[in-house]
């Protein structure tokens, strides 16, 4: 992983945004957060980033919704599912070519997938 690579943080739960940050930088990981859809849309719009690390469950637009947008513009962007749901309700997501970040999360549990998706 490359210690410039540069991650957006999309989850609408400020104590997750936090400490997903602040684990992300004891990576060497620079780090963007934003508390929505929309606001995600926009960074990406802005700005270059190496993987968006995207809560599935928020409110207005969910990251599904999120992910079908960026795919539709920035087809290779690199995108890591974040979600508190059991592996029964995020089947439909296999299909999706994404990783899938269960929370509550560990440093571990992070390191490894985004080791995986910022070789």
């Amino acid at each position: 992983m490359s210690a410039r690579s540069t991650i957006l943080v999309v989850d609408d739960d400020e104590a997750v945004r936090i400490v997903t940050s602040e684990m992300l930088k004891r990576m060497s990981v620079d780090v963007h957060c934003v508390a929505s859809g929309a606001e995600a849309l926009q960074a990406l719009d802005s700005g270059d980033f190496d993987a968006v690390l995207l809560d599935i469950g928020m409110p207005v637009m969910s990251g599904v919704e999120v992910y079908d947008r960026i795919r539709l513009h920035l087809p290779e962007q690199k995108v890591v599912f974040m979600t508190g749901f059991s592996e029964e309700e995020i089947t439909d997501l296999d299909n999706r070519n994404t990783w899938i970040l269960s929370k509550p999360f560990s440093m571990q549990n992070l390191s490894e997938v985004v080791g995986a998706v910022l070789p």
